[in-house]
This record gives structure tokens, sequence and C-alpha cells, in this order.
């Protein structure tokens, strides 16, 4: 006899769907709540990104690939961030078709806020969680990835 099919509460996908919602609502009720209005968990990360990159060039490619997002959306992004003034796109000497983007201090400024939001929303996330659950989760999200990535078949 074969086994019921498996139901929501036994599937991946759902509980990850619904995470990654409990987690960009909580990130954005706690930004409000830090004064950070009309901004997105991805917002949040591409500042990280571009902070922690400061040293090197950072282009729109690489927010595609490290973000795994269309380039549409990138350039959604890049855009609304530059016309709040939080990001420039610079001209690269060796390619015209390529703009560097760097933080302008406006934007080093909300970076840093905003770290402070998530950083808050990560250690409610884990509360209750040994180190260990954690790298587990972690470990198991990375498995995960790796299976739905785009260079699998």
């Amino acid at each position: 006899m074969n086994a019921p099919p498996a139901g929501p509460a036994s599937m991946v996908g759902p509980h990850i769907k619904y995470l990654n919602h409990a987690f960009s609502r909580k990130f954005s009720e706690v930004a409000r709540s830090r004064g950070i209005d009309a901004f997105s968990v991805i917002h949040g990360h591409i500042l990280g990104f571009l902070y922690c990159n400061q040293e090197k060039p950072v282009y729109q490619r690489d927010l595609e690939e490290t973000f795994n997002i269309t380039r549409s959306s990138v350039t959604g992004v890049v855009q609304l961030l530059e016309r709040n003034r939080l990001i420039t796109r610079r001209s690269v000497a060796d390619d015209a078709r390529l703009k560097q983007l760097c933080l302008t201090p406006q934007g080093i400024k909300l970076c840093l806020q905003t770290k402070q939001a998530l950083d808050q929303v990560e250690t409610l996330a884990v509360r209750g969680l040994s180190p260990e659950q954690v790298e587990t989760f972690l470990s198991l999200c990375r498995i995960i990835e790796g299976n739905l990535s785009n260079n699998k078949e």
C-alpha cells in the first residue's frame, strides 16, 4: 500500500515561504520602529553587501548572482536606492558599459541602522535554538539551495 500524498505540513516549500514572509514582516515592523520607512529586506541585504564589499568593485551582475534575483529586479532596486541617494553608479574606466555601485554617506548611515534592525530580527528568529541547531538549519538550507540552483538539473 502506498503512503498518502504529503500535505503542506510535511512539505518544505510552504515552510520556506512562511518563514520568508514572517521574517520580512518582522523586519519591516522593527525597521519602522527605528525610523526606517519604505524599506524591504532585499534593500537591507543589498546595502549590507555593498557595505561589506566597499574595498572592491561591485556591479549589478554581482547582486544578481549573490541574491539570485533577476536583472530587472536588480535594476529596479538599484534605481530606487539611487533615487533615494543611498548609492551612486560610477563609470568604470576599462568598460563604459559597466557601472560600479557605491554607497553614499547617507547609504552608509542607513546601512548601519538597517543592520541593527536585521540583527534584532535575527536574534528573535533563533531565540531558543542552540548553536548546533542553527548550524544544522543553515546546513540544510545550503543543501536545499544547491538542489534548487540553476546549475543542477
